[in-house]
């Protein structure tokens, strides 16, 4: 795709709208499903070990599990770190947006 391909489409599909706003709205937007997909992640962790992710971090650092909680561990910090990240994500975005 050429930019001109690119700019013709986002007219098409945000009409009225600048780059900038469309390129943040389409940012938001992927955040926002990010987001969504972290949560998801760390609402089965929540519900298969019937606990926080806090408890069970205290429990990995106090015994070693085996190593399918070991991967859970880590896979649950993964969700829980980016559920953060994309929340500060998206609060810059509707910030920016604000702006724009």
């Amino acid at each position: 795709m050429t930019l001109n391909t690119l700019e013709s489409s986002a007219k098409r599909l945000f009409p009225n709208r600048k780059p900038e706003q469309v390129i943040a709205e389409l940012l938001l937007e992927k955040a926002q499903k990010n987001l969504i997909k972290y949560q998801s992640m760390a609402r089965q962790f929540q519900e298969k070990y019937k606990e926080t992710f806090e408890s069970f971090r205290q429990k990995m650092l106090e015994a070693k599990l085996n190593s399918i909680a070991e991967q859970d561990y880590f896979d649950w910090e993964l969700a829980t770190t980016g559920i953060e990240d994309m929340q500060d994500e998206i609060k810059k975005l509707k910030s920016l947006s604000k702006k724009l």
